[in-house]
């Protein structure tokens, strides 16, 4: 789980049109230039998510994620960029962005609908909205605003959505309409992009199905390839991105997986395993981060983690780690 570096790299060239320089935001963000310069590489997720809070630091900007994401022209990396470039239109780069988004980075999900209206909806990680919850609200700002930008660019025209519906409390308002055109909700159920139908119909400039029947090939091969790491492995993912947090049943899981409960219990006893040993692991690295935030209530991370109750929570962590979460929690 973590974030192409490339996308990295073009936060940071953006913001130094801020007079934030690109050597220093590296070094306080703990990360190699090397690191960031091959749209192949991921990096960890943790350190991807927490790039946001010297750019804040450095720039005082309580809108910097919208403000780096109104400066980006196209937010396009790696084969996903040229694919979503030879599009015939914004609609399909939209099919685009949902179906293989998460090799960018599994931290977000997108999904998009065409009826009436076009929908697209972003959902950031849940783990990363309880431990990171202003780092992750720059990350959703940076990736709206440049996502508009960058199918106003591929299109060359201004696209501009009915509404904008946010999944954070009310900041800066007028920065926000004034940018986007329309109107802006807060304090949404999720991250919405709506559209008109009219909108998403708009040619893109590049279009080339021929390089587009190419590189969708390539991608799909790319993905299929990702999929055949070991049962366990994928399982991991599944339980950590996929649920948000929740650790489901093993039929939610194996059906995630596209595969039956009775095939993915053979699978991971092939890899000396069982699905009872990873979810227990999953829940526990999950509580670990969870607890290390002190804004998150105890009883909180019980819920989020599927606990029946707080008692039962207390049970497990003191079994982990042989004291109570508020043990912990005072002694941190």
């Amino acid at each position: 789980m973590g974030l192409q570096g490339t996308v990295i790299r073009t936060i940071f060239q953006t913001a130094t049109s801020f007079g934030l320089a690109f050597d220093t935001l590296c070094q306080q963000s703990g990360i190699d230039p090397a690191e960031i310069g091959d749209s192949e590489k991921m990096l960890e997720w943790e350190k991807a998510a927490l790039i946001w809070a010297p750019l804040l630091k450095l720039s005082g900007d309580p809108l910097i994620g919208l403000h780096v994401g109104m400066g980006v022209e196209k937010n396009l990396h790696g084969m996903i960029g040229f694919l979503i470039q030879s599009c015939k239109d914004l609609d399909q780069g939209f099919q685009v962005l949902c179906r293989y988004g998460q090799m960018v980075t599994p931290m977000v999900e997108y999904r998009y609908l065409l009826h009436e209206v076009a929908v697209v909806e972003i959902e950031q990680n849940k783990i990363w909205l309880m431990k990171h919850p202003e780092p992750a609200r720059h990350a959703n700002d940076f990736l709206i605003a440049s996502m508009v930008n960058t199918f106003q660019a591929l299109s060359g025209k201004r696209i501009v959505p009915l509404r904008i519906e946010l999944a954070f409390e009310m900041r800066g308002i007028s920065t926000y309409r004034e940018f986007f055109g329309c109107e802006v909700l807060f304090n949404a159920p999720v991250n919405r992009i709506v559209l008109s139908k009219e909108a998403v119909a708009t040619p893109i400039l590049t279009s080339d199905q021929s390089m587009f029947a190419l590189f969708n090939s390539i991608l799909a091969d790319k993905q299929a390839l990702l999929q055949t790491n070991s049962t366990t492995q994928n399982l991991k993912q599944v339980l950590f991105m996929q649920f948000k947090g929740r650790i489901p049943t093993i039929e939610e899981a194996a059906a995630a997986l596209n595969t039956t409960p009775r095939n993915l219990q053979r699978r991971l006893l092939q890899e000396q395993t069982t699905f009872r040993d990873i979810a227990g692991a999953i829940r526990k690295e999950i509580a670990f981060q969870l607890m290390q935030n002190p804004a998150i209530k105890i009883s909180e991370v019980s819920d989020i983690l599927g606990y029946s109750d707080l008692t039962a929570f207390r049970k497990a962590f003191k079994s982990w780690t042989n004291t109570t979460p508020r043990a912990m929690r005072k002694a941190t």
